[in-house]
């Protein structure tokens, strides 16, 4: 192995030329750490708010991004064990401290010291990462690496939304806000296992096609401005128990407006804007519950990557890139081109020929 490696590295923020190819020094792995050999990194819309500025803190610059990683094991630091050199692997990016109250009781995803692989600390779009043995998943056996890695982010927000923040029961209704994007992809595939009854929301005739072949009931298109009213037409102006929503402040006062009674809209992410006014009035009278859902844990990934392993859900990969293409694989991002993950492949190997 040489002593430099290829990168993506981030040295200020910006537009996407922000991004630099680089030749780098490669990582070594210390103490309860392993290096890991990329083999595919998905990109999320958390690597175009990285690159144009924090929201939450101060990001170190220069900065290796990408944080959905799959890849083999390739050398083992200090006190390492459980994990051989070689093993197929993902990674869940969000590291903690283990100590805090929130950690001791099951909420690291609210861990006032938590860092977050390829925001805070250096990630996969590289040839190599090192990450903390305690971070890592076995792949799941029937993945190839492309489709291994449209999954961490996306796969454990997806499942801490419905189920564990949002209680999704099996009757109820949900409503999937952006159907395109990777954690509503995934987020459609959950709620309909779950047995709920899935609407969805995206644009274009094929965006509502490839949402209903994951298992959306019914989708609408939210650049008709009637679609708030097909959606209560559709539950005999009842409203959804459950609105999973990431995009933010475009879609908020619609998702509350289509709301039951005494039904919660959960957020992750506000992409589309971070200021919203609502009625306050609404929300009482209604009794409607707004419920943060940050990131994801350890375990409700561990959950998910079972239920894709059992073949209950799959990846959504919409295209695969290089490397030396990932300003472009922004550019698709920003500009919502996507349905589901985009991933860049770093190591393409001859069993992934057929990979989508």
């Amino acid at each position: 192995m040489g002593e430099t490696m290829r990168a993506a590295v981030l040295h200020a923020h910006g537009g996407r030329d922000a991004i630099r190819l680089e030749e780098v020094p490669v990582p070594r792995p210390g103490p309860g750490e392993v290096r890991v050999r990329v083999h595919a990194c998905g990109l999320n819309w958390l690597d175009v708010g990285v690159r144009r500025g924090p929201k939450f803190g101060p990001i170190p610059l220069p900065l290796i991004g990408g944080a959905d990683i799959a890849g083999r094991v390739d050398a083992l630091g200090p006190g390492v064990s459980g994990w051989q050199e070689g093993d197929p692997v993902v990674v869940y990016p969000l590291i903690t401290c283990g100590l805090c109250e929130f950690c001791r009781r099951g909420e690291p995803t609210i861990c006032p010291h938590h860092r977050i692989v390829g925001e805070h600390v250096d990630g996969g779009l590289a040839d190599y990462t090192v990450v903390p043995a305690a971070n890592l998943l076995s792949k799941p056996s029937g993945l190839s690496f492309v489709q291994a890695a449209a999954l961490p982010v996306v796969a454990m927000t997806a499942w801490h939304m419905l189920l564990h923040v949002g209680q999704l029961r099996a009757g109820e209704t949900v409503l999937v806000q952006g159907a395109g994007g990777g954690v509503a992809s995934f987020g459609i595939q959950l709620a309909r296992h779950a047995g709920a009854r899935v609407l969805a929301t995206t644009s274009t005739q094929e965006k509502m096609a490839r949402a209903r072949a994951l298992g959306a009931h019914q989708v609408f298109d939210y650049r008709d401005p009637d679609w708030p009213d097909q959606v209560l037409a559709a539950t005999q102006g009842r409203g959804v128990d459950l609105v999973q929503d990431n995009v933010g402040a475009a879609t908020w006062p619609h998702g509350l407006r289509v709301l039951a009674r005494g039904g919660r809209l959960v957020t992750c992410g506000s992409h589309s804007g971070a200021q919203v006014q609502v009625e306050i009035g609404a929300i009482y009278h209604r009794q409607l519950r707004i419920l943060g859902a940050n990131g994801g844990t350890y375990p409700d990934l561990a959950r998910a990557l079972a239920l894709v392993e059992a073949g209950a859900v799959r990846p959504v990969v919409d295209r695969v890139l290089p490397l030396e293409q990932v300003h472009q694989a922004h550019r698709i991002l920003e500009e919502g081109r996507h349905f589901g993950k985009v991933v860049i492949e770093l190591v393409e190997l001859p069993s992934e020929a057929t990979r989508p």
